[in-house]
């Protein structure tokens, strides 16, 4: 199925795109939520009607824009402190994931991580409590939290929830959460982008076709942003570590079947 094909199946069966319109409203409004997540649930509604290789594209412009546009929002909340220990290694983690992904088997490394996202949401469900918000970090925690990110985001398209976990345990601001976890997603991706295009994975009609989404995805940030508001720490804390469990699944599913 090329490119062009898929933007008039979407523009030619209203039902099509009604069905896509909505995975990538709840995909953003959880993107806003707990700062990651969007691939997790709009991927595969997609990868139904279009080519996966054209999906993780596709989605890095969006949430490059939704990243952006959550981060305008709250932009005076930014923790630069915390986004300047995380920001270093996140570059060169990306750089490394790239490498590893042209030369590292991936369903072993996938399965690997699955379980260990897994491990890591089950373990803060577990808690008999959220731990408080600015512990102390050891020295260089936050470089190998952007590392172990950066890594993720080159070799699997997210690396978001491993921000999002350092974050939401540095800072008590729910704005200042939000608005760190989007600059880093919106240059994290806007990296991305620069790579599929290197590669020759994003052309007009791929733009044509994301264009066609940019309502649905302002839809769910505006959706995730209110929604945010309705909800205590403690149930975002529970969450962001249940969407681990369910994302370190669905990375074993996808490369165990």
């Amino acid at each position: 199925m090329t490119d062009t094909t898929v933007f008039f199946a979407f523009t030619e069966h209203p039902a099509l795109l009604l069905l896509a319109f909505a995975a990538v409203v709840l995909a953003y409004a959880v993107l806003t939520l707990v700062g990651f997540g969007s691939a997790l649930m709009a991927s595969a509604p997609l990868a139904m009607v279009m080519p996966v290789a054209k999906v993780i594209p596709m989605l890095a412009m969006l949430d490059c824009a939704g990243s952006s546009l959550r981060g305008w929002r709250v932009r005076k909340a930014v923790a630069w402190r915390e986004f300047g220990r995380l920001f270093p290694g996140m570059l060169l983690g990306q750089v490394a994931g790239v490498l590893f992904l042209a030369r590292l088997p991936l369903t072993w490394m996938a399965l690997a991580l699955g379980l260990f996202v897994i491990w890591q949401g089950a373990s803060g469900l577990l808690a008999r409590s959220r731990p408080p918000a600015g512990l102390p970090e050891r020295p260089y925690a936050a470089l190998g939290k952007g590392l172990l990110g950066g890594v993720l985001g080159g070799l699997f398209g997210s690396g978001g929830f491993i921000y999002a976990a350092y974050l939401e345990r540095r800072l008590e601001s729910r704005d200042a959460f939000r608005a760190t976890q989007a600059l880093l997603i919106a240059l994290s991706t806007a990296w991305r982008i620069l790579l599929c295009l290197s590669v020759g994975l994003v052309d007009l009609a791929l733009l044509k076709t994301a264009l066609l989404f940019v309502p649905a995805m302002a839809l769910g940030v505006h959706a995730g942003h209110h929604i945010d508001l309705r909800i205590s720490r403690a149930h975002l804390f529970m969450l962001l570590n249940g969407l681990l469990v369910v994302s370190g699944a669905v990375l074993i599913g996808r490369f165990a079947i």
